[in-house]
């Protein structure tokens, strides 16, 4: 298909309810692989288990022919490629999973196990180019959609007593109107609660959990919660800042910088600004109907909308609940039929609520196991 036409489609389309063939991202927040995909990769790792490098990689690589998008078996070639000892194969595969997406996979890259003796490498010179190159292509790109917080697979279940962790499987997503495509914006291990954007949309802050406290007698609190911002163009993460103590309810705001406005078990209130030290405390929380603002408490965080205008297409971004109870972001405009981001696990503006038991969930055990890629 010719960029003319790809052009032509999605500005026909716009907003898009559907992805436009021959454009680029994801068509979903949470594809659930072709199942083709996984029964050639897990033969892949059996093979791989076994130091079979070559068989393994073709079964890989037909995990890949069966489904593109299915991204780790390209990371379980790469991988493969370094256990060999092929450290210019492997840092080519590294270096190309990284340009198709970079995020989540250059985090998952620099974390791999098996791509460890890679770093030492003068091979690796090829993945930190990848990198540096491709941030700043992601950005652009993502920073050109509409942010949303999805969940990526069904949420740990909060219900309960005690610290529970909120490892919600959250991550904040851009969504092209034009072309109806998805990209991850964060990798934080799901742990983000929400975000807001700056005016001028080159930086979105979030909140990162924590722990939801319940105990017997005392009014719920949240516990660990810290605050981060990525500067989108660059896609350069700022360190994580911790929200001291033990909370009811914080606001967030992003005027020049992110301002906090922090309640605690007993109704105070503190509010602050983020510095280059960190939080620095500020007389009073600024609001304003012009500035992205959220609001978390102790049941998550309030739904919202987002108003977006684009050249001859305008719309609304409008949070609300299937029948199910599950939570979306649907998507409205003058005269055409409303439809869904399509987020199967749940999604919202500018975060979501704590799940109640409703809707689809892990259960609290599960809530420390690693999310992180298994390519062994």
């Amino acid at each position: 298909m010719s960029l003319a036409l790809v052009l032509l489609l999605a500005a026909g389309a716009c907003p898009a309810s559907a992805p436009v063939p021959g454009t680029s991202g994801l068509t979903a927040v949470a594809k659930v692989p072709a199942e083709q995909a996984m029964r050639e990769n897990a033969e892949g790792k059996k093979l791989y288990r076994q130091e079979r490098w070559e068989e393994a990689r073709k079964k890989y690589r037909a995990a890949l022919a069966a489904d593109p998008a299915f991204l780790g078996a390209q990371l379980n070639v790469a991988c493969s490629f370094s256990r060999e000892g092929r450290y210019a194969d492997a840092a080519d595969e590294a270096a190309k999973l990284i340009r198709t997406a970079y995020v989540p996979w250059q985090r998952e890259v620099r974390e791999a196990l098996d791509l460890g003796i890679l770093q030492d490498q003068k091979d690796y010179a090829t993945v930190t180019s990848a990198m540096s190159e491709s941030a700043r292509t992601w950005g652009g790109v993502v920073g050109k959609g509409i942010f949303f917080l999805a969940r990526t697979k069904p949420p740990v279940n909060v219900a309960g007593e005690g610290a529970l962790l909120l490892s919600l499987s959250q991550e904040v997503f851009s969504w092209n109107p034009e072309t109806g495509r998805y990209f991850q914006v964060t990798a934080e291990d799901g742990h983000v609660l929400g975000f807001v954007r700056s005016a001028d949309k080159r930086r979105v802050a979030y909140l990162l959990g924590g722990r939801l406290v319940h105990e017997s007698g005392h009014a719920d609190v949240l516990r660990g919660l810290s605050l981060r911002v990525l500067e989108v163009p660059t896609m350069t993460l700022g360190p994580g800042v911790p929200i001291p103590g033990e909370v009811a309810k914080v606001e967030l705001g992003f005027a020049a910088s992110p301002e906090i406005l922090v309640t605690g078990q007993e109704g105070e209130s503190a509010a602050f600004r983020l510095g280059e030290a960190g939080l620095d405390r500020i007389p009073s929380f600024r609001r304003g109907a012009s500035l992205d603002s959220l609001v978390l408490t102790t049941a998550g965080v309030q739904p919202g909308d987002n108003k977006a205008r684009r050249p001859g297409c305008s719309f609304e971004l409008v949070s609300k609940a299937s029948p199910a109870g599950l939570p979306q972001v649907e998507v409205r405009s003058s005269g055409k039929k409303p439809f869904v981001l399509d987020a199967r696990y749940g999604a919202g503006l500018p975060g979501l609520p704590f799940p109640d038991g409703t809707a689809p969930s892990q259960p609290a055990k599960e809530a420390g196991k690693s999310a992180k890629h298994d390519n062994r």
